[in-house]
């Protein structure tokens, strides 16, 4: 799932979930369950771009993930935790990057391999169909139905 589909998902962890102890590892474990979901990701096709664009894609991803969060999430809950959690929903594609831009391969391409063979993928416009829907229903479980 694109960045910004995580973010939510830890923000919404983090608003619903007020113990960080139970919050943080929900947040980790959310990444991979969601990618499960077919969808379709700013990352597929990585090898065909330059690393730039790559980068520049990723980053204004996770940017406006944040930024979406921050104003989702921010008044209600407490910002270590929130950041917290949602780099916790973010780190298995950050530990993914320094392979696919730099080449690096221990350990960071275990964590390529791992998310490339459990990613659901979906073309567009369903993969953004699907993963809308699924992060939507997602956050609005987690903010509203306790």
């Amino acid at each position: 799932m694109t960045a910004t589909a995580h973010a939510l998902i830890g923000g919404a962890i983090a608003a619903s979930i007020s113990n960080p102890s139970i919050g943080l590892p929900l947040a980790a474990l959310s990444h991979p369950i969601a990618d499960m979901v077919p969808h379709w990701d700013f990352g597929w096709g990585w090898k065909k771009k330059t690393k730039f664009k790559l980068f520049v894609q990723s980053s204004f991803d996770l940017i406006f993930g944040l930024t979406l969060a921050f104003l989702l999430f921010g008044r209600s809950t407490e910002p270590v935790y929130l950041i917290s959690a949602i780099f916790m929903s973010e780190v298995w594609d950050l530990m993914q990057m320094p392979y696919l831009l730099w080449g690096w391969k221990f350990p960071f391409s275990t964590f390529y391999k791992f998310q490339h063979d459990i990613n659901g993928k979906a073309k567009l416009p369903w993969g953004i169909v699907t993963q809308a829907v699924t992060v939507g229903g997602l956050v609005f479980a987690l903010r509203f139905v306790h």
